[in-house]
This record gives structure tokens, sequence and C-alpha cells, in this order.
């Protein structure tokens, strides 16, 4: 099976490592078995993105999500279409803000979105970082991340996780991010499917890898279980 992957502006959108995601799920389902194409998308660079079965974009700064956003919006159709083919997109870090209608910076100016959804995001002074337990729905398994944005979002009608710990969409321990068929956008940055083994299976699953469970990872698997035990105990904490 041949999957084929495109790395959007990662020139650019590259904050926190977010690159892994990319890295470790070619690697993945390449010792599953497929044979695996990268692909880059950079900014001013124009091609044909209809073909890719996996779509991915990172985290960059508020300057940098702007500029990233004034060229990804010539390719808004062609996304729109690969969402609702059912094509797997996902988007980390600020890059899920791009996805609804409206972005609002914390001087007021607005951007038009991508449309795949019709919530909307604003932009204001404070910074909001921490880190998150997850819950998702499509596993048992709790997710870990860190949240580092300056924006709240509302009018998210699926949200993708419900939070334990950390900052949500809109409210402290609230729904966060957002799915739409295999679209998936999501402030958690680590880089999520590095420090998640389980939502890297699960995203190879969606790519039509056989039985992603057969191969695994010691050292990521170790390293979510300490994570996950120590913001358990954090938890526990402060309820």
């Amino acid at each position: 099976m041949e999957v084929k992957i495109l790395h959007l502006y990662d020139d650019v959108m590259n904050l926190y490592g977010e690159y892994a995601n990319v890295s470790v799920l070619a690697r993945f389902l390449a010792d599953l078995g497929c044979t695996v194409s990268v692909d880059t998308l950079s900014l001013y660079e124009q091609k044909d993105i209809s073909g890719y079965d996996f779509f991915y974009m990172g985290s960059g700064t508020e300057r940098k999500q702007k500029l990233a956003l004034s060229q990804l919006v010539s390719y808004r159709d062609a996304l729109n279409a690969a969402c609702e083919q059912g094509k797997v997109l996902l988007f980390t870090g600020n890059s899920f803000e791009l996805l609804g209608d409206r972005l609002t910076d914390a001087e007021g100016t607005e951007y038009e979105g991508l449309h795949i959804a019709s919530f909307e995001t604003a932009e204001g002074k404070r910074r909001i970082t921490g880190d998150c337990l997850a819950v998702f729905d499509g596993f048992d398994e709790t997710l870990v991340g860190f949240i580092n944005k300056c924006s709240k979002t509302s009018g998210v009608e699926q949200p993708l996780f419900k939070l334990q710990m950390g900052f949500g969409n809109e409210s402290d321990r609230g729904a966060e991010g957002f799915r739409k068929n295999n679209c998936f956008g999501t402030h958690l940055t680590g880089p999520l499917l590095v420090k998640n083994p389980a939502m890297l299976r699960y995203i190879a699953a969606l790519l039509g890898a056989e039985n992603p469970e057969r191969v695994s990872y010691p050292f990521m698997e170790k390293g979510y279980e300490i994570t996950a035990s120590e913001l358990r105990k954090r938890l526990e904490t402060i309820k």
C-alpha cells in the first residue's frame, strides 16, 4: 500500500519540533509495510495538492501563522474537497485556527479562514500555556500534550478532545480542538504523534495500515507512560 504525505509550510510552521509528527508517521507506516512518500509545500510555492492521502500543518508564531494563511487560502477548495473525500488532515498548534471561518488578531484585524468549519478564533493579549490530559473517543488511552496559545476558539460543533487538564477552546478543562470526517485540528503540541503512540496508531489505521498494533517503539511507549503518570498525579493535587 502506498501513502502520500504532504507537509504544508514546514519552512515557517514548525515550532516545538512539529516536523517530528510527519517523521514518526512516515517511519511507522514504513515499518508496517507501506510505501511512503513525503512532499512539502513551501511558502510562495505553487503546486497541485490533489492526490495526497495525509495533509499535515504544524504550529508557528502568530506572525508566521498569518503569513502561511495568506498562501494557504489559494488551496481552500482543494483542502475542503480532501476533507469531504475522507482524506486525513492534521493541523496542530495554531494552524488549527485556520480551519474555521475567521481569525481575528489582538489588534482587531480579521482574516478569512479555510471554511472547513464555521468556528471563529479571536486572539488576545494573554498567553495561555500548560500541560494537558485529553480524552478522545477513538481509543481508551488518555492523550498528553502541551498548549501554548493566546486565543479562544468559539463555535466548534464537533470538538476533538475533552480536557481533563489544560485550557480548551474556550474554557479550562473544556472541549478542545475540532473534527470533521478525518480532518483533525488541535492546539496540543508535543509533538502529538510522538508523545501519544495510540494517536499514531489511530492515524495509521485511518490511512489504511492493517493491524498497527503489531509495531511499537518501546522508548516512545515508555515516554508516554511516564508523562501520563506524572500528569495524572498532578491532576489529583488540583482537583
